[in-house]
Order: structure tokens, then C-alpha cells, then sequence
């Protein structure tokens, strides 16, 4: 029995490949074609308008019932007043870790720039004009973190402090926007999740810029080489510089809301990306102008307190000389630098939050 078995299997024909797995193949590519084009077809009715084809009005322009524009700042200053003691000990707090690891702007940056300011102003450069520029040279100091003493890891460690502040006070302003009393600490503690997704979304709007810092760069460069002394020349310079400049600022909009849209659990940077950008799509002109008017609220904020401060130490000084060590001005601007991130953080995400809010009002009036 046993050898009669094995000779059938010995005879037993092998059977031919059947096409089972190529129709398998073929439904799989097809099934992929069509979630791509559905996909298409989604994103085309979210985002209706194509660049350089005249899109109907009606098919774009979108509601943006949110409160004015001093309605809405006042709103997240009461916010942040009412709650003043979570966001003080947050500004606090960063402030002494930004002393102890970054250290940014000592008070020997600011004392040469100090110097440079007065041979300036002996040089024919007004009083008024020098304090001015010794305010913008200490704020961008601070934005761009170039007064800082140490090396990259020094900044790299003052980058991480701001993200970190800007992740916190997201955190606790949704909390305490819910209903929860939250504590300084929880917010340090929980809200460091998504900081590498938050770096990618901040390196895409830094490559946002890019062409804008490339017109600036250009700009700068042909003025310094004396191109520009023929007025022609000078005007068609300037408007390209301001286009281009325009053009990278309109492009890089929505990613300001996306930094608001990372924070929540589970998200990723291009799914955030994907979502803001359906947020600001038929209104993006209308939410930039509100980012600048934030902007310029921040840098009034600076003007307001720095500028005193400055003079301040400068009398001060000029009366004892033994103090010339002491960094007024580079404290300051370090308590203005978390303020204004505390600040921005807490407006942008009430702004979102109402154009949300505004969204979901229409979807169900429909």
C-alpha cells in the first residue's frame, strides 16, 4: 500500500500557475487608483481655487464671523490677566532656564552694541535715532537668538525653551478653556509630545521664507553695490523684493495655524499642514492681516517697555559707574521675549478656535 502510494504521487502531474494572482495584482492597483482620485476629488471641492485660473467668487469666498480686531486682542490679554499667575510663573520659570543654559544676550553683547550706537550718535546720528536702533538691534537679537555668548548647543537650547513655552501655553490655555484649573507645572510637563512634529512644522515655514530672505538678501546686496541710484532701477527692485516678499509671507499662513493644530493627541506635521490649510483656504488674506496686526501689537509691546528701559539704564549708569555690570536691559528683553511667545500663543489659538467655531456654526445652520 505504501509503495502504491508513493508511485501515485510520483505520477501525479505538477498543476500549471493559475492567474488568480495577477487579477489579485490588478484589483489592488486599481483599488489604489481609485482612493488616489478619490482623494483628488476631495481635495479639489475643499480647496476649489487653482493658481493662475480665474475662479469664480462665489465658489472661494468663505465667512470669517470672528470678533474685530481689538475685540480679539482684548480678549486673550483678559485671559492671560485672569490667569496671571500660571503664566507668570511660565515666564518665570523659562527665564532662569534660559540663564542657566542658553544665556542669550549677555550683558557684553549689549554694552558693544551700546558702544556702536554712541559712536553712531557722536557720528551725526540723532539721540533719538541711536535708541531706536539700540531697541531693534536688542529685539532681533533676542528673535534670531545672535547676542547669545555660547555656541550652537546654547542655541539650540534657547530654541528648545521657546517651542517649549509656546507648546505650555497652548496646553494651558485649552485646558483652562475647557474648564480644568491647571497648574504651571502640568503644562511643562505634558505639553513636550508633539515637539519634533513641531520643529518639522517650523522648518517647513522656515523654507516658506526662504524666498523671501533670498529678495531681501538680493535687495540689500544690489543697494550696497550703488545699482540702485537710478530711480527705474530702484522702483522695479523694490516691487519685485516686496512681491516675492509678500508671496512667501501669503504662503507660509496657514502654517501658522498648524502650529496650533500639532498640539493635539495624535497628530502629524503634514496632516496638521493638510488641515490648517483647509482652515484658511477663500479667507488666507483676511487671517494674514490679523497674524500682522498681532505682530505689530508685539513689537508696540517692546516699543512701550523697552525703549524707557534703555534710557533708563543709561542714566542709571551714567550716575554709578559700578554697576555697569548689571544686565537690566538683557533681562528685560528676555522677560519680553516669553511674554510675547505666551502672548502670540494664547491669541493665535483663540483666533482658531473662533474660526472653528465658526465653521462648525455653518455646517449645521446647512
Amino acid at each position: 500500500m505504501a509503495v502504491k502510494s508513493n508511485k501515485k504521487q510520483v505520477d501525479k502531474k505538477p498543476k500549471k500557475p493559475s492567474n488568480n494572482r495577477k487579477f489579485t495584482i490588478w484589483r489592488s492597483v486599481k483599488r489604489d487608483f481609485s482612493k488616489l482620485n478619490q482623494q483628488r476629488r476631495s481635495f479639489l471641492n475643499r480647496r476649489p481655487h487653482r493658481s493662475f485660473r480665474l475662479t469664480r467668487r462665489r465658489d472661494y469666498r468663505r465667512s470669517l464671523n470672528v470678533p474685530g480686531y481689538w475685540s480679539l486682542t482684548s480678549e486673550a490679554h483678559r485671559f492671560i490677566w485672569r490667569n496671571k499667575k500660571i503664566f507668570l510663573a511660565l515666564i518665570a520659570t523659562m527665564s532662569i532656564l534660559t540663564l542657566v543654559l542658553s544665556n542669550v544676550m549677555s550683558q557684553d553683547t549689549y554694552q558693544q552694541l551700546r558702544d556702536t550706537m554712541q559712536k553712531a550718535e557722536d557720528g551725526g546720528l540723532g539721540g533719538f535715532y541711536s535708541t531706536v536702533a539700540l531697541f531693534s538691534g536688542v529685539m532681533v537679537s533676542y528673535i534670531s537668538g545672535s547676542g547669545t555668548e555660547g555656541g550652537n548647543l546654547q542655541q539650540a537650547a534657547g530654541i528648545f525653551l521657546g517651542l517649549l513655552t509656546w507648546l505650555s501655553s497652548v496646553w494651558l490655555t485649552r485646558a483652562i478653556m475647557i474648564g480644568e484649573k491647571p497648574k504651571m507645572r502640568d503644562g511643562l510637563y505634558n505639553a513636550g509630545t508633539p515637539i519634533i512634529a513641531l520643529i518639522v512644522i517650523i522648518g517647513i515655514f522656515i523654507f516658506q521664507m526662504v524666498p523671501a530672505a533670498i529678495a531681501v538678501i538680493i535687495y540689500s546686496a544690489l543697494n550696497n553695490s550703488g545699482i540702485l541710484n537710478q530711480t527705474p532701477i530702484l522702483m522695479a527692485a523694490g516691487g519685485a523684493a516686496i512681491l516675492i516678499v509678500s508671496m512667501s509671507v501669503y504662503w507660509a499662513t496657514s502654517t501658522v495655524f498648524a502650529m496650533i493644530i500639532i498640539t493635539l493627541p495624535g497628530m502629524y506635521p503634514l496632516h496638521a499642514l493638510r488641515l490648517s490649510g483647509d482652515i484658511v483656504t477663500g479667507r488666507r488674506v483676511r487671517i494674514l492681516l490679523r497674524f500682522i496686526w498681532a505682530v505689530v501689537m508685539t513689537i508696540l509691546l517692546w516699543a512701550i517697555i523697552l525703549i524707557p528701559t534703555i534710557l533708563f539704564d543709561g542714566v542709571l549708569k551714567g550716575w554709578f559707574n559700578d554697576i555697569n555690570w548689571l544686565p537690566i536691559v538683557p533681562t528685560v528683553g528676555l522677560i519680553l521675549m516669553y511674554t510675547s511667545i505666551i502672548l502670540m500663543s494664547v491669541y493665535v489659538y483663540m483666533f482658531y478656535r473662533k474660526v472653528v467655531e465658526n465653521d462648525s456654526k455653518k455646517s449645521k445652520s446647512r
